[in-house]
């Protein structure tokens, strides 16, 4: 599930939106909201948009600058409102093919299938109805956080391997295991027999300096220093050059390697939003009969904070939900002043 939506929220951000302030595109459609404000800039929530609908609501027949000033807007709206509804019928689509039909069978409606559902509702369901981790889940990944360094892998990749296998492991009730980690890892590279000065630096240092992270730093550094300057033959690793190579040719294949780097990623990159354009010109080209956007995918105004959420009877402007609140959280009224200054002073 955490590597679903992570597919997601890649490339969800990289639809560009002034939504929810303008840095995370529709991230905001599979985070929760509460979620998505703490890393919001300026603490926006996403929105989720009403149709527009076919023309402007209020339009100024008097005034033929102020009409093209409506009417232009409305196209915004409306330009605006069909992004967020492709890129929430890519994401919902997504989902469903992802997922077995038996975990989301009791959501889909008869008559529209998943259509009256936001991609945010289906994860919520799903890791509602997944559970927790069984006994045999849990020692499966504490198998693998310990499984020792091949001494191919780069420690940061190794150690963000690790960190996703702990973060399973907390949510199932088993306690962060940085010390044992530390000392595991700090085995497996004694191990390697790369890292001999390295590792004896690291043992000198103060107790209070010993930590995990500064190990990580510490090894990560090393680690590209063996990489760049090759003094090594790999062993039986398969990394590592001989050390009779030039200078020229060690540049000229670093530079090779990082070309195929940068087009894979290109390439990736560029077929995964070919695929998702593809499925959302097919969306918008057969929305199903019967089902209104209006209804499917809109939240009302809130009469508190004047913001589109679900329910307006939890707003946070609401001294009931003060609880709720995040820590960096703001009033309107706080934020509109700070915004009136900030026009004043330009």
């Amino acid at each position: 599930m955490s590597k679903l939506k992570m597919e997601l929220a890649e490339a969800l951000a990289s639809i560009p939106t002034l939504n929810g302030g303008g840095q995370h595109g529709h991230i905001g459609l599979i985070i929760p909201e509460a979620e998505y404000i703490l890393f919001s800039n300026n603490n926006e929530r996403y929105e989720i948009f009403n149709n527009p609908g076919p023309y402007p609501a209020v339009v100024d027949a008097t005034d033929t600058a102020m009409r093209e000033r409506q009417v232009a807007e409305h196209k915004a709206e409306i330009k605006e409102y069909e992004m967020q509804l492709g890129a929430s019928s890519w994401a919902r689509k997504a989902i469903i093919e992802a997922i077995d039909d038996e975990w989301v069978s009791e959501i889909r409606n008869e008559h529209v299938g998943f259509n009256h559902l936001m991609p945010l509702d289906i994860i919520a369901h799903l890791e509602t109805v997944g559970g927790t981790l069984d006994f045999r889940d849990v020692t499966d990944l504490q198998a693998e956080l310990l499984t020792p360094w091949d001494q191919v892998e780069a420690p940061t990749t190794l150690f963000e391997r690790q960190d996703k296998i702990e973060k399973q492991l907390i949510k199932a009730g088993i306690p962060a295991q940085t010390q044992l980690r530390l000392m595991t890892a700090r085995t497996w590279f004694e191990q390697s027999g790369e890292f001999d000065l390295a590792l004896e630096r690291w043992d000198a240092l103060p107790a209070a300096q010993k930590t995990f992270t500064s190990f990580r730093v510490m090894i990560q550094k090393e680690f590209a220093k063996h990489n760049k300057r090759d003094k090594q033959t790999a062993k039986g690793t398969g990394r590592g050059l001989a050390n009779s190579i030039t200078a020229a040719e060690e540049a000229e294949i670093q530079a090779m390697a990082m070309a195929e780097f940068v087009n894979a990623v290109t390439a990736q990159t560029n077929a995964q939003m070919e695929k998702m354009m593809e499925m959302f010109k097919e969306a918008m080209a057969a929305k199903p009969s019967g089902v209104s956007p209006n209804t499917t995918f809109t939240h009302p105004k809130c009469p508190h904070c004047s913001r589109r959420h679900p329910k307006p009877d939890d707003c946070w402007e609401l001294e009931k939900n003060a609880s709720k609140r995040p820590k960096n959280w703001k009033p309107v009224a706080e934020r509109k002043k700070k915004s009136d200054d900030k026009g004043k002073d330009e």
